[in-house]
């Protein structure tokens, strides 16, 4: 049996938790129900690898579908330029250093396989990241093929019925390849306005980095005297790109150092700490040279994890913290470490609901360093809701034992 696992290798430790928590799930489902010869096959889809030209493809599609958006204002129905705009797109993707890496050198790897399976994460989105591209390719490919496939815990990052590439990722997945779509997040707008395929299995689950401590193997905390606290730090432009238009680094930065210096006064020893993203760690060299004081006065530690397991056990041995990326949050509020967050995406907002953590995630109104400070003291541990942990295991077992093992003895059906 040969399962490709789409996934995201990318300097973001959060999406790699993601593809190794999911691949865990996989193979433990595998191993209740006896299947022992398998291949677990990843597939990377990060946009990550080969660039060069992606800038001025990007250029040439803003015209292209800005001369089309022209003529729909003139009168010319949105549906009649549709399939010319998406072929258009596909095109000029086509035409890029990105989708030359993915067809040389991932794509392949679909070759002879039983089933594809998307890990998870926020990858059902048309504005960042190309993704709509690769699950387009996918799912044609796949169709021709005659392979099922399985798109677990995604999140599910807006909708737009008059915007072209939305459209295309749309008509994606609801080819009949496509057998199941759950979502970490938005069920609604995954089910109202998404999915049309009537033989769709849509459902609701938590994020596979519920998994973690079976996948890690994390057991005990080790606490520290002076409690460490660590704060997370995230580029300052994605607050504008995604929520908040006067959020800026002048701004967020003074936030940071008003709350370092309560919580140092409070006894606290504080480490500023990425998810590994080099333009995160970018601002703490901001803050650094911003504000001497940080190193001279308040004795801020800096840490920069390399790998998931450093990352995981990092977070598990603070007190508490403040977190920015969401899967620190998850990884956090899954070990029982009191934290809270900074929103910029929707997506945190959506798991603080699904959790009943709503109050530890705090948006624009909110964002200041007294709040911050005493939520973040206010903060308690999670306790953990194991029917929501169980549900996305449950929902990939339930998939995979109807599309690829046997119940008599795992072969393929």
């Amino acid at each position: 049996m040969k399962i490709a696992i789409v996934y995201l290798d990318v300097p973001n430790l959060g999406d790699l938790i993601i593809y190794e928590t999911a691949k865990y799930i996989i193979e433990d489902i595998l191993k209740r129900n006896c299947v022992e010869n398998y291949e677990i096959i990843p597939v990377d889809i990060s946009s990550y690898k080969g660039r060069s030209t992606d800038n001025g493809i990007r250029g040439l599609k803003r015209f292209l579908i800005n001369i089309i958006n022209r003529l729909v204002k003139k009168g010319a129905s949105f549906q009649s330029y549709s399939l010319i705009a998406k072929e258009m797109l596909k095109k000029g993707w086509h035409l890029t250093d990105r989708y030359k890496y993915y067809i040389q050198n991932e794509k392949p790897k679909l070759n002879g396989v039983d089933i594809i399976i998307f890990s998870g994460g926020g990858l059902i989105k048309f504005h960042q990241q190309n993704f709509h591209f690769y699950i387009d390719d996918i799912t044609a490919y796949a169709e021709h093929v005659h392979i099922p496939v399985l798109f677990n815990a995604q999140g599910i990052e807006g909708y737009d019925e008059y915007d072209h590439e939305c459209q295309l990722l749309k008509t994606a997945l609801n080819r009949n390849c496509v057998k199941f779509i759950s979502t970490r997040d938005d069920f609604a707008m995954l089910r109202n306005c998404y999915i049309t395929n009537s033989n769709i299995v849509v459902k609701s689950v938590c994020d596979p980095a519920f998994w973690i401590r079976e996948t890690y193997q994390i057991k005990e905390q080790q606490f520290h005297n002076p409690p460490r606290i660590g704060i997370n730090v995230i580029r300052t432009n994605i607050f504008e790109q995604y929520l908040y238009k006067d959020v800026n680094r002048a701004f967020l930065g003074k936030i940071y150092f008003e709350l370092i210096q309560k919580l140092y006064d409070a006894g606290y020893h504080i480490e500023l700490f990425s998810n590994g993203i080099e333009t995160d760690t970018k601002f703490i060299d901001w803050l650094l040279e911003k504000y001497p004081d940080l190193h001279t006065k308040y004795k801020i530690s800096v840490v920069t994890p390399k790998t998931t397991d450093n990352l995981i056990r990092l977070l598990a041995g603070y007190d508490r913290f403040l977190a920015v990326r969401l899967h620190s949050a998850i990884i956090g509020t899954v070990l029982g470490i009191p934290n809270i967050s900074i929103v910029w995406n929707r997506k945190q907002i959506l798991f603080g609901k699904e959790t009943g953590l709503s109050k530890n995630f705090i948006t624009r109104e909110n964002l200041n360093a007294d709040e911050i400070f005493k939520r973040l003291l206010e903060s308690k541990p999670y306790t953990m809701d194991e029917v929501y942990k169980m549900s996305v295991y449950q929902s990939l077992e339930e998939q995979l034992k109807r599309w690829v093992i046997d119940f008599e003895g795992g072969e393929k059906q």
